[in-house]
């Protein structure tokens, strides 16, 4: 079952307040993204199709608040 708009706010404030303790405990990427996809997949799992498209938004405006993403940055590493 879908969580409402307020649970799924509520898990992202959380994930929000986890990023500084993730940094510290996984400060190279490659362990970082892993870390932070997990926690980040639990919320997008709960949430209905009328509010994906806002939480994956949401998980995005993290990201790039602590400069771990920004808009147009390609998601995969190019190839070699």
């Amino acid at each position: 079952m879908a969580l409402t708009r307020d649970e799924l706010a509520k898990l992202l404030a959380d994930l929000r307040g986890a990023i500084p303790a993730l940094m510290h405990e996984y400060p190279d990427a490659d362990e970082f993204n892993p870390a932070f996809a997990a926690l980040a997949d639990a919320i997008t799992e709960s949430a209905g199709a009328e509010d994906d498209t806002w939480v994956h938004e949401q998980i995005d405006h993290i990201l790039e608040a602590y400069g771990l993403w920004r808009p147009g940055q390609n998601d995969l590493p190019p190839d070699e």
